[in-house]
């Protein structure tokens, strides 16, 4: 009639864990990985694994994201992988950013370089893209009009033709 065992708790089929958030007046420093959604209204320095990473007008985020989708309208500054980026127009983003899409609306700010894959999972198992080294010197000849703009196209007059122009 009564059973010893008992039964783990887990989380009703069809239904969603709740988000977590980190509110407004929230600082945290350390890394979250959660298997859910979060949605940052405070502040982190640390990296994020989620399913789903919200980053609100008055949150921010120091250090790497990955996410299935993420929506910024906060600051980021670090890297994004995901395979759903928006940044919203309040977005003031400083970061490496690798997507299959990305929505950028206007009024958003974003400096720093984005990638777009096919998906996700062949981008982690690809190795990065090395930035351009220096560039070595490149002497030419160049010549000008000597009223200090220089043309390469305007090469010295030879001949006859030299005599006629001043």
């Amino acid at each position: 009639m009564f059973s010893t065992k008992s039964k783990p708790a887990s989380v009703p089929s069809g239904k969603a864990a709740a988000p977590s958030i980190l509110s407004l007046n929230l600082q945290v420093t350390g890394d979250i990985v959660t298997s859910g959604e979060l949605h940052v209204s405070g502040s982190l320095k640390g990296d994020i694994t989620a399913k789903k990473v919200t980053i609100g007008e008055g949150g921010s985020v120091t250090g790497a994201i990955e996410a299935e989708c993420a929506f910024v309208a906060g600051a980021l500054a670090g890297r994004l992988t995901a395979s759903s980026v928006i940044l919203a127009a309040t977005a003031r983003v400083a970061a490496e950013i690798t997507h299959v899409a990305l929505t950028i609306e206007q009024g958003a700010i974003f400096e720093g370089h984005c990638r777009r894959v096919d998906s996700i999972d062949k981008a982690k198992s690809a190795t990065p893209l090395a930035l351009a080294g220096p560039r070595p010197a490149i002497s030419a000849s160049v010549y000008g009009r000597g009223n200090g703009s220089a043309f390469p196209d305007q090469k010295p007059a030879q001949g006859a033709a030299a005599a006629a122009t001043p």
